[in-house]
């Protein structure tokens, strides 16, 4: 896997600040946002602390998950004989590359959906509620996330893909659009793409998903397919509006980058989190 530099992650900064800044200047959902605030410093540091850390803590629980997986089957315990094996043996990987990728997105996004749901969940929310901390919402707060919740979702879209026999260089050749689809989405622009907004996920989806306002807590799970969301009745698109009000409600997590990694470790253990889909403080 590979780990882009402090260099790279800088000059990337400048260049979507510059993009972002424009677009959101020009076609701001909400007006007045400014890149350059108090409670801005922690997404700073996500920037750089999410690719560098965060995703090779992912990659490595990833790996650990395909060599115990491997070792329960009676192979080498070796995540890419394993990885290779699954993919001799699969139709699938012999599918054109374009199939393959269609195929790959929607089985992600399938199991991205339910782990997505699994976090706004009362065991699992404080680990989320991280992400959802920004009340500000723009692009730059997409890095704000939690190492465990990060690992838990890779686990959740990684292994499927892998098991399934998916040939995984040709999925990996999109990763990187689909890490500024994931930033464009959080994007304080107020974009629903008109009729395509049933079709893919748009920075109005997402941000609805953000939304503190009670009509729309625990809406809005896919990452890039509403269709998930309108099968399982968590779709929330209303016509005309934009969400005003973003943040977790209660405000209880900590504004510092120290402060959020721990916050979930702390804390009356199945605290009820956000609201809606599965806060009984059970489970």
């Amino acid at each position: 896997m590979h780990t882009p530099s402090v260099l790279k992650l800088a000059i990337g900064f400048v260049v979507l600040a510059a993009v972002f800044g424009a677009l959101e200047r020009l076609f701001p959902a909400l007006p007045g946002v400014s890149i350059w605030r108090r409670d801005r410093w922690p997404d700073f540091v996500y920037w750089f602390f999410t690719p560098l850390v965060t995703r090779a803590a992912s990659g490595a629980a990833v790996a650990l998950a395909l060599v115990l997986f491997g070792l329960a089957l009676g192979s080498s315990g070796k995540p890419l004989e394993l990885i290779a094996q699954l993919r001799s043996g699969s139709a699938l990987a012999r599918q054109p590359p374009a199939l393959q990728i269609i195929e790959a997105l929607l089985v992600a996004d399938f199991f991205g959906y339910w782990m997505h749901r699994a976090f706004h969940s009362a065991r699992w929310w404080r680990f989320h509620a991280v992400h959802h901390s920004a009340r500000t919402l723009d692009w730059l707060a997409a890095t704000r996330l939690h190492p465990v919740n990060d690992a838990a979702s890779k686990l959740a879209v990684s292994l499927p893909l892998i098991l399934l026999g998916f040939d995984l260089k040709i999925f990996g050749a999109v990763v990187p659009l689909l890490t500024f689809y994931s930033i464009f989405e959080h994007a304080n622009v107020p974009w629903g793409f008109g009729p395509l907004r049933f079709v893919v996920a748009t920075p109005l989806f997402h941000r609805w998903h953000h939304t503190a306002q009670s009509e729309g807590l625990d809406k809005n799970f896919a990452g890039l397919f509403p269709l998930w969301d309108a099968i399982f009745g968590t779709l929330w698109l209303p016509r005309g509006r934009q969400p005003e009000v973003f943040g977790v409600p209660g405000n209880d997590v900590p504004e510092g980058f120290l402060g959020q990694l721990v916050y979930p470790f702390h804390g009356v253990p199945g605290v009820v989190g956000k609201g809606g889909f599965g806060h009984t403080g059970g489970d």
